[in-house]
């Protein structure tokens, strides 16, 4: 890993959570890489165990699942995410999610078997984990309870809430998997009045 991106990394994923000391620094720049991605390269493909965390310091990425030949979005991720299938990390089972680039992306790979031996030599570290764990808890119950709480409309304003700029980013078709809504259906509610709705009761779950 370069000094800059090393330096990056800390900067937007460490220094905020974390005090860190040379020794620690060394550890992480010693074991932890830099991928560099293409669009439409994959990072994680299902079937198979996700031993590493990833921080994505440039570009986007999605993850999917696959059913009856289709691909179904779960998830969105821009700079400044952490990322990884969490589920396959924590438990070191396969996963059955997909995590595919879609623009040129610059990851950070962090190894589980480091991340394990920081958090038996410090409870600090736990504070990083939290977080990220944290982080991810939420989105999921944002995500669920749009789908419980919101028709098709109001989940896509809620998704242009959560995502700015999205749409100059990620290709329609995608947004509507994501949705849960065909790419018919997602063209006819931009062609709308979009209105603003009131989200506290997702915000609130």
């Amino acid at each position: 890993m370069s000094d800059f991106n090393l330096n990056t990394f800390f900067e937007k994923a460490i220094y905020p959570l974390l005090d860190l000391t040379d020794r620690e620094k060394q550890m992480l720049l010693s074991e932890t890489r830099v991928l560099s991605l293409k669009n439409n390269s994959f990072l994680i493909r299902e079937n198979t165990s996700v031993d590493h965390l990833f921080f994505l310091n440039k570009g986007l990425v999605r993850s999917f699942y696959t059913k009856d030949h289709r691909e179904i979005n779960t998830e969105f991720f821009f700079e400044n995410d952490f990322l990884t299938a969490l589920t396959s990390f924590l438990t070191g089972k396969i996963t059955y999610l997909n995590f595919q680039c879609l623009e040129e992306s610059e990851v950070i790979a962090i190894p589980k078997t480091l991340i394990d031996r920081l958090l038996l030599q410090d409870q600090k570290w736990h504070v990083l984990l939290n977080q990220i764990l944290k982080k991810e808890f939420i989105k999921k119950c944002c995500r669920e309870s749009s789908f419980l709480l919101h028709d098709s409309l109001e989940r896509y304003l809620y998704f242009l809430e959560q995502f700015p700029d999205s749409e100059n980013r990620i290709p329609l078709f995608h947004i509507a998997s994501y949705l849960g809504i065909s790419p018919e259906t997602l063209s006819r509610i931009r062609s709308k009045k979009l209105k603003q709705i009131d989200l506290s009761q997702v915000n609130k779950i």
